[in-house]
């Protein structure tokens, strides 16, 4: 199964910034597989959940702790 965001999600890698478009499925003995834009050359890679991180978000609430 495929879900598509209806907002695209913005993510940081080791290889630069992007946006996260879809979710694929990984069935039950796969890793679901995200699909994110990057935005330095537009090359779209396919990624597993510990290869990003989703940057703060206000839109959805989603807010990364501060650390002093």
């Amino acid at each position: 199964m495929i879900h598509e965001f209806r907002n695209p999600i913005p993510v940081h890698t080791e290889i630069g910034y992007g946006w996260m478009m879809y979710v694929r499925d990984g069935g039950t003995w796969s890793n679901d597989i995200f699909a994110i834009v990057f935005e330095k050359d537009g090359v779209i890679r396919h990624m597993r959940t510990d290869q990003f991180k989703v940057l703060q978000n206000p839109t959805f609430d989603i807010n990364n702790e501060q650390t002093n």
